[in-house]
């Protein structure tokens, strides 16, 4: 988990949003209101626009575009005690990037993305090679 997430206001812009994320080197940025509650999560994809041929049709976001026009309001969320498997199996089922971990009044508190949720298993993987091998 990535801890004391990137946030961004919903009343911030395309522009500002895209900026943000190519600084940090981000793909998801959890959305917050004024008072720091979760209310979305945007997406690379979100600032992207429409994929050719998707329904309902509909233009690219301009740099003005407000973010709140552009997130995913409807987001899957996770408390800080919640097991990675059971966030794991939430990213698979949805088809989703991330998932931001909120604290009991909604205000993220970090994030788990899929390459997250990868990484910890290509370590525990190593670590079973290796004590496969420190047994032979």
């Amino acid at each position: 988990m990535t801890s004391q997430p990137a946030t961004i206001r919903a009343t911030a812009t395309a522009a500002e949003a895209t900026r943000e994320m190519q600084r940090l080197g981000l793909r998801h940025l959890p959305v917050v209101d004024e008072t720091g509650r979760l209310v979305g999560i945007l997406s690379d994809r979100d600032l992207r626009g429409p994929m050719v041929g998707s329904e309902p049709a509909g233009a690219a976001p301009t740099p003005s575009t407000v973010i709140a026009t552009l997130m995913t309001a409807d987001v899957v969320t996770a408390l800080i005690d919640d097991e990675l498997g059971v966030i794991a199996r939430r990213i698979v089922d949805r088809r989703i990037g991330a998932v931001p971990i909120v604290d009991a009044s909604g205000v993220p508190v970090g994030i788990i993305s899929y390459i997250d949720v990868l990484r910890r298993l290509a370590d525990e993987a190593e670590q079973d090679a290796r004590a496969v091998e420190r047994m032979d």
